[in-house]
């Protein structure tokens, strides 16, 4: 992302029900992803926060404001369910629109996400964490300048997650490609993100902003730690305060 900011300026989203009523999902959001940041957004459901994933990342159009820089960066959307091709092998997925130069690095790139020794596997009934590894390795591939992050970990089980939740983390901190994560999920936000935006819904707006100075990297137990559950503490009383909460999940 060189050293520009990703500037979000007064987004606003609206579209017409079924009775032809005008409602507005998204409403003058502003904030911005700095190079080497990990950002997170929690939000309950139905908040519009996957539509504001799609508009940064150019997959949708907003109704009012504007995203500077978008249009001139490289951003991978990850959405919540697998993304890689189920009938291509692991390197298959890697190369197809891959910007690398050579196997070799593929090669590498299917080291960093743990699946050596899988390049010829087909990941149509590998699990969602085999499938989740794919996409991150076609992000790398196709040298992303963000990688968006549309709740991906919702449908893994428990030992899954902390494994990806590692590599995503691990992924970040060596390559310092920014992240942008949106998510229900209270604590997987607070281990991965450097910063967090909290959102509310009807209409999606942000409430407020959480630095995580947690360490650059990070182990499952650091969950355990008094500091990771006083900031959890934190983002669930400023929910209980200021929106519903029944829709967030405060824990893996």
């Amino acid at each position: 992302m060189e050293e520009k900011k990703l500037e979000i300026i007064s987004i606003s989203k609206e579209y017409s029900d079924e009775f032809g009523f005008k409602v507005k999902l998204l409403n003058n959001i502003s904030f911005e992803i700095s190079p080497g940041k990990f950002t997170g957004i929690v939000a309950p459901e139905g908040s519009g926060k996957t539509s504001l994933l799609k508009i940064i990342s150019g997959l949708e159009n907003p109704t009012r404001g504007q995203i500077i820089a978008n249009r001139f960066m490289n951003i991978v959307f990850i959405p919540s369910g697998p993304s890689s091709f189920p009938w291509f092998t692991v390197m298959e997925n890697l190369k197809f629109a891959s910007k690398l130069d050579s196997e070799k690095q593929l090669q590498e790139i299917i080291k960093i996400i743990g699946l050596e020794g899988y390049e010829n596997h087909i990941p149509h009934n590998k699990s969602l964490g085999f499938r989740f590894r794919i996409a991150l390795g076609r992000a790398l591939a196709n040298k992303a300048d963000l990688i968006v992050l549309d709740e991906p970990f919702n449908e893994m089980d428990i030992v899954t997650k902390e494994e990806i939740y590692e590599l995503v983390r691990k992924i970040f901190v060596t390559t310092k490609i920014p992240f942008l994560l949106g998510t229900t999920n209270i604590t997987e936000a607070i281990f991965l993100a450097d910063k967090i935006h909290l959102m509310k819904k009807n209409p999606g707006e942000f409430i407020d902003k959480l630095d995580v100075n947690l360490p650059p990297e990070r182990k499952i137990q650091l969950m355990s730690e008094p500091s990771f559950n006083d900031l959890r503490i934190k983002v669930e009383n400023i929910f209980k305060t200021k929106e519903s909460y029944k829709s967030l999940n405060f824990y893996i």
